[in-house]
């Protein structure tokens, strides 16, 4: 019975020994009706203290995965059926190699997965919510925070394609529960769909103040240039009101998919925000007498908060 404890690990001893009992279940190494080792013996060859191990022995038999025999000792409980989890370790491994060849060592991935883990949704609910936006990487973004904090599916749909086939996206947004829109869209969502029957949440994006502070101290007729990731959402971000401030500023506006505004942004623009969708798109394009400056983009917890109470209400 091959059980290896670390010491050092956040997980208690306790906690370690029935994990790996029940993964040694799982995967038919230990098989209903086996004797396992008795507590005295698995102390001495674990170095674990004997009441820890018998501690472990006894919260699974309450559990219904062992059985302790009086006299005779302890027994993976007959009749038992456990679901196979080794296309879940495949997975897991996978990861992990590649978490450490990114140079990432095992602590760090452990710590790393249960603090994920703690805070992931018990479960994915079947309701399902539309992420509206005009580029992908909000949409992406959008997506997979709802996805981890509220445990629904959803999908992600460009303002640009619903202003383009309002009749599709209304089948698509009628099956759904809730639809998301970047507040920056809500007016457009609601001007190419005037009669949505499900509710709209719009969502406010927010830019890490130290951009807005950087742009403030530019001095006035500073050439800057502002790339997103399509000309629209360029637009969109640029001439929000978190980008209120120097006006007098001489500014270009280019999505990374407009060639043309992009080199001419390159060439005479001092100072360059990105967005960090495409930052890494643009930053070899970036002379280094230029100022580059990455614009993360996130939405504040309160978002959130009122898409569960609308979804759950």
């Amino acid at each position: 019975m091959k059980i290896q404890i670390q010491k050092k690990s956040r997980i208690r001893l306790r906690e370690q020994i029935k994990r790996q009992i029940l993964g040694l279940i799982e995967n038919k190494n230990l098989v209903p009706g086996q004797a396992l080792l008795s507590a005295r013996d698995l102390s001495h060859l674990i170095h674990v203290n004997r009441n820890t191990i018998t501690q472990a022995y006894k919260e699974l038999e309450s559990e219904g995965i062992l059985e302790i025999v009086i006299g005779s000792g302890t027994y993976v409980k007959k009749g038992l059926i456990l679901k196979s989890k080794k296309e879940l370790d495949r997975i897991f491994n996978e990861s992990v190699r590649d978490a450490m060849q990114l140079g990432f060592s095992k602590s760090d991935i452990m710590e790393h997965f249960l603090n994920r883990l703690s805070s992931f949704p018990t479960g994915i609910t079947d309701k399902q919510i539309l992420v509206v936006d005009c580029n992908d990487g909000v949409i992406n973004y959008l997506s997979q925070k709802i996805m981890e904090e509220c445990g629904v599916r959803t999908r992600g749909i460009l303002i640009q394609e619903i202003e383009k086939d309002p009749v599709r996206a209304s089948g698509i947004i009628n099956r759904m529960d809730l639809i998301v829109c970047g507040f920056n869209h809500l007016e457009e969502l609601q001007h190419a769909l005037p009669a949505i029957d499900v509710e709209v949440i719009a969502v406010l994006l927010q830019v890490d103040v130290r951009v807005i502070n950087t742009l403030a101290r530019l001095p006035e007729g500073t050439k800057i240039g502002c790339v997103c990731e399509n000309q629209r959402s360029t637009h969109t971000l640029y001439n929000s009101s978190y980008f209120s401030r120097g006006r007098e500023l001489k500014r270009i506006l280019a999505g990374s998919d407009n060639s043309k505004d992009l080199e001419r942004l390159v060439r005479e623009c001092d100072t360059i925000f990105v967005t960090h969708f495409v930052f890494d798109r643009v930053k070899d394009l970036i002379s280094p007498d230029q100022k580059l400056v990455k614009v993360e983009i996130s939405v504040d917890s309160s978002n959130i908060a009122l898409i569960k109470e609308k979804l759950f209400a």
